[in-house]
């Protein structure tokens, strides 16, 4: 036990050390804080980890480091490449919140029906990246690190297609890497050569790339069993998976951006000058290449939003989620709202004495004072008249008005969260107008004979309106 807690402290001694060396092989200019280095695998749960011995954080910027992991699969001399490659994934790939949602959803769209492998197909593909530049460019023995980590990993088709494609960027021998030579078939030779030929391509527009690269993969994925146990295989590695943890909600991801499916292309068909464009995409169902949904055709289907947007960050509320879908649709479409000009009602008070002439009232004539001026009245020419003016100065006020906003929800409306709802689009539209003119909105659903949700009151709280405006009955 103690032999393990001083070969521990070495470990960690050494990879602090390595850290500033790590930093320097991307740029003398890079500085993040120190890894998070945890001593147990209890400690690195704590932390987010859930089965690699590394991992990423994009809402703090950080890396997380199972040293008890690193000592297990005897990678304490590797500090260098790893520090390295989790670096690269900070300043290269896929380096912020909004790229590494740009990169799934593009993948989402190669995949068709197996979208949830987005964020695994992602990390395969940024660890590519990452990796080739390490080994080309920098001279660090990438090699070495996986042929420590293979010694514990059981061989699928996947990481023979994957380990095959390190080969043919490194120029390597046959099985110096894709070790279990039975899985090796001519078909993953030729996937292999062409996805080594799509990272270099394709290094420094990345994101562009995303969706050739998951096309490569859709055909190794199909088998959802072998694709569970090659992932359960190969988590050690998988530290970017959950980066976009606790990152909040990514704006700007409701529009669908034709580009990406017209991305959608299969290397295969395009390296023999066939028409690239994947089939898939039409059969997909989500959206023509002319658009998507709502407004114009432009956005996701709500449903799709929220898959993505939940790949992206696990912990993100599904609600919040739905009202951000609705909201960022609306505000290109914002109205001026009404607001009522009230004037303010003010008391009159005697300010002093004029003269009362023939051409007023006779009622004016202040007879009294009258009196006290003059000993001889002559009408128009010593009568005197009380002059009143107002106890303040007189502005307008201008008040907005409250709004109540009723939508239909019985079972002929679709639910907002499943199916784009024109109506809910048009009271999120009416709300967030009144909203920002200071009014106060209460929402209300009808649904079925004596079923129906509302506000509480009259509320100024966007979150508390558009969570009834978007529910459903």
């Amino acid at each position: 036990m103690l032999g393990q807690e001083n070969k521990l402290s070495e470990a960690i001694t050494t990879w602090k050390e390595a850290w500033p060396r790590a930093q320097k092989v991307w740029s003398d200019y890079v500085k993040l804080r120190e890894p998070i280095w945890c001593e147990t695998d209890v400690l690195a749960q704590k932390e987010g980890m859930s089965g690699s011995f590394a991992m990423i954080r994009l809402n703090d910027h950080r890396i997380v480091i199972d040293m008890s992991k690193v000592i297990d699969n005897q990678l304490e001399d590797c500090a260098l490449q790893v520090l390295a490659h989790e670096i690269g994934h900070h300043i290269y790939t896929p380096a912020n919140l909004k790229d590494n949602a740009l990169v799934i959803g593009k993948i989402r769209w190669s995949l068709v029906d197996l979208d949830s492998e987005a964020p695994f197909v992602a990390n395969l593909y940024e660890d590519l990246l990452i990796n080739d530049r390490l080994q080309r460019s920098n001279g660090l023995d990438m090699v070495g690190v996986y042929q420590k980590l293979n010694k514990k990993i059981k061989f699928s088709k996947i990481w023979t297609l994957y380990m095959r494609t390190y080969e043919y960027l490194w120029r390597l021998d046959r099985g110096v890497l894709a070790e279990d030579l039975s899985l090796h078939t001519d078909v993953i030779d030729a996937d292999a050569s062409i996805m080594a030929s799509l990272i270099r391509s394709y290094s420094k527009r990345w994101i562009e790339g995303a969706g050739r690269f998951a096309a490569m993969m859709y055909p190794y994925l199909m088998d959802q069993k072998e694709t569970e146990l090659a992932k359960k295989r190969i988590l050690i590695l998988l530290d970017t998976q959950d980066a976009g943890k606790n990152g909040g909600i990514i704006p700007g991801m409701t529009e669908v951006d034709v580009d990406t499916i017209y991305g959608v292309i299969d290397p295969r068909s395009e390296a023999m000058g066939k028409d690239a464009l994947m089939e898939v995409t039409a059969l997909s169902g989500l959206v023509n290449k002319e658009g998507g949904v709502g407004p114009e055709q432009r956005y996701l289907g709500p449903g799709v939003y929220i898959d993505l947007m939940q790949q992206v960050n696990p912990d993100t509320d599904e609600q919040a989620l739905l009202n951000n879908y609705y909201k960022e649709i609306a505000l290109p479409y914002l109205i001026d709202f009404p607001i009522e000009n009230k004037s303010q009602q003010l008391h009159t008070l005697p300010e002093g004495m004029d003269v009362w002439d023939m051409g007023d009232s006779v009622d004016e004539i202040d007879w009294v004072q009258t009196a006290i001026y003059a000993a001889q009245i002559f009408p128009g020419i010593n009568t005197l008249k009380r002059v009143y003016g107002p106890s303040g100065d007189e502005d307008e006020t201008l008040t907005p008005l409250d709004v109540y906003i009723g939508i239909d929800c019985s079972g002929s409306m679709v639910n907002p969260k499943e199916r784009f709802s024109w109506p809910v689009l048009a009271a999120t539209i009416i709300a967030l107008s009144a909203l920002r003119a200071g009014s106060r909105v209460m929402g209300c659903l009808s649904g079925e004979p004596g079923s129906f949700l509302q506000n509480d009151d009259y509320e100024k709280k966007e979150r508390e309106v558009l969570t009834v405006i978007t529910s459903y009955l």
